[in-house]
């Protein structure tokens, strides 16, 4: 606990000088943005999850911040018994971006540390993002991610290691206080599992050890008051095709090659 409540104070401590600081002044930390988000998977009884996230960027181009991630399940027997919020994961979020080139290069490392009740998570990897013109840009990303501990609820540690990648490309169009972005991602099992029966176990929602995603936003920046703003993004996702996912096995839900699509929106405050 004592943990938490120095990190609270010292973010509390950087926000009030952020905030007090002139943008002109040259020891002002940085730029720190705090968001606020909702996320609504579409199919019936499925889950919501509030979202908040802060994050700072450094002058000299360190980025460091934290997302705290709830969950709401929606099925009949969980709202019936008072839809109470479960805390779902934390992730501590790092990376490094320098530009070169007028700025139309950047590039940089990102490292994670996630916190789930089934597992502790790191996640590494690189980004390389390009300006084609003053409204479009580019990035890629290719992110590592390996289980530092793992547990089955109620069972005690597991001793198979999951370690997947995953790889993003990004297109952003800007038009006036408008920012459009559509993210492209592949999903890349490299560990493997099988059980007594020969079947793998290491797998995506959709049965298999590969899968691709794609998540498309649109931001709108308050233009007289540039600090605000607010985003909906829609996230078109695999078909879930485990056998978990048949009604037998979900209290009558039958999700079984459906999409587990889900939209997103929030509000973010720059300072």
């Amino acid at each position: 606990m004592n943990k938490y409540v120095a990190v609270g104070a010292g973010v509390l401590g950087l926000l009030a000088f952020n905030a007090l600081a002139d943008d002109s002044d040259d020891v002002r930390p940085g730029t720190s943005t705090i968001s606020i988000k909702w996320e609504h998977k579409l199919l019936e009884g499925r889950t919501d999850k509030p979202k908040v996230e802060f994050a700072h960027r450094m002058r000299n181009g360190f980025q460091f911040g934290f997302e705290q991630v709830w969950l709401y399940d929606r099925s009949e027997s969980e709202v019936d018994a008072g839809f109470a919020p479960e805390q779902y994961e934390m992730n501590f979020k790092t990376d490094y971006k320098w530009t070169w080139g007028n700025k139309k290069h950047q590039a940089g490392p990102v490292l994670d540390y996630q916190l789930k009740e089934d597992a502790k998570n790191i996640r590494a990897g690189v980004y390389y993002g390009y300006r084609v013109s003053k409204n479009l840009s580019t990035k890629i990303r290719a992110r590592y991610s390996t289980n530092l501990e793992r547990i089955r609820i109620g069972e005690g540690d597991r001793d198979d290691t999951n370690k997947e990648m995953r790889y993003d490309f990004w297109l952003t169009y800007r038009w006036d206080a408008f920012t459009f972005v559509w993210d492209a991602i592949f999903l890349q099992k490299l560990s493997s599992n099988l059980n007594s029966s020969g079947v793998e176990q290491h797998i995506f929602d959709n049965n298999k050890q590969t899968a691709w995603e794609h998540e498309f936003s649109a931001e709108y920046r308050m233009p007289n008051s540039r600090e605000h703003a607010f985003y909906g993004k829609f996230k078109f996702k695999q078909e879930l095709n485990k056998p978990s996912h048949t009604s037998d096995r979900n209290g009558g839900y039958d999700w079984y090659g459906k999409r587990d699509n889900a939209i997103e929106v929030g509000y973010k405050y720059r300072f």
